[in-house]
């Protein structure tokens, strides 16, 4: 078997496993189960961050759970996009045609917007993005 096989059969197995679980498969579960708990927890966090008393007593705590949680979802999206290439055959669109549609839908964009207020305060260190964090309730109904 070629590389690019094995390359192209990766990409439907991590798509089978992001995907919701449309069958029994262990994997897609767990994903999906590791995924909402995460998205609860980030939730959870934000709420609790947002009293003075917490956030000031475990402010560092609560910012190293945000760092984490944005790697784990910024990997996910990345994945997702990635394995959306193999959705279809390259004479009924190809790659291009499964990630433009991941992107674009409704649960792409709110994958996004779960992302993108932590690393726009990168580059605008002053601007308090946190309302838009609320977004990530979103995702969980997608799961």
């Amino acid at each position: 078997m070629s590389l690019k096989a094995k390359v192209e059969q990766i990409k439907i197995r991590v798509l089978q496993i992001l995907d919701p679980p449309a069958r029994d498969d262990i994997a897609s579960k767990v994903c999906s189960i590791f995924i909402a708990t995460l998205i609860i927890a980030n939730i959870t966090a934000v709420i609790i961050e947002s009293v003075p008393a917490y956030g000031a007593k475990f402010g560092t705590l609560f910012s190293n759970f945000e760092f984490y949680c944005i790697i784990v979802f910024t990997v996910e999206y990345v994945l997702r996009v990635w394995s959306s290439g193999s959705r279809y055959a390259k004479d009924k669109g190809g790659a291009w045609r499964g990630r433009k549609e991941y992107i674009f839908s409704f649960f792409g964009l709110v994958d996004l917007l779960a992302t993108l207020p932590y690393y726009l305060q990168m580059f605008f260190p002053g601007a308090d993005l946190r309302a838009i964090r609320v977004v990530r309730m979103l995702r969980i109904f997608k799961l």
